[in-house]
């Protein structure tokens, strides 16, 4: 029953928290960096925060195996927005079509859908490969949690402060 009510609280959030804006006849342009050039530093911000927070928190000694699992998690979590575009594109272009997907976007601008796939994608991921190597499973979940909501939050803020457009 509490996982009920809690995952009604989280999905009423993320519905709130998820406008749909569309804006004819405008292109965006950005006016200071775009977030592609941020992205490679924010990468790396993510897997070492990640990576810390699992190793300490999470209780897995073994630093080696949560970075590698962290970047398979993370390059999934990646990839999946490219995977479900080329996939809505079987309608259209009548095959699976990876590379009109990565032409077409998404764009790289953190909001709380990207929160929301990189909980879904990577808690799964690193949870099943680091299950065996921890001294306490609910941490390792929590430290995972918390991990991907830190440094999407933190991607986030830098984007907004370094990266800045206009319609």
């Amino acid at each position: 029953m509490k996982h009920r009510i809690l995952g009604i609280i989280v999905g009423t959030i993320f519905f709130i928290s998820l406008p749909t804006i569309a804006y004819a006849n405008s292109s965006w342009h950005w006016l200071t960096i775009s977030p592609l050039k941020v992205l490679p530093w924010a990468i790396l911000l993510t897997l070492i925060i990640e990576t810390i927070v699992i190793v300490k928190f999470g209780r897995v000694s073994n630093v080696k195996k949560v970075l590698g699992v962290i970047c398979l998690a993370n390059l999934v979590s990646f990839l999946a927005p490219y995977l479900l575009r080329a996939y809505s594109h079987i309608p259209i272009s009548g095959s699976y079509a990876l590379l009109s997907a990565f032409e077409k976007g998404p764009y790289y601008i953190v909001l709380s859908g990207y929160l929301l796939l990189t909980i879904v994608v990577e808690l799964p991921i690193v949870y099943r490969f680091l299950k065996e190597n921890t001294i306490n499973r609910k941490h390792l979940k929590s430290s995972i949690l918390v991990a991907n909501i830190v440094t999407t939050l933190l991607v986030a803020i830098i984007e907004r402060i370094l990266c800045v457009g206009q319609w």
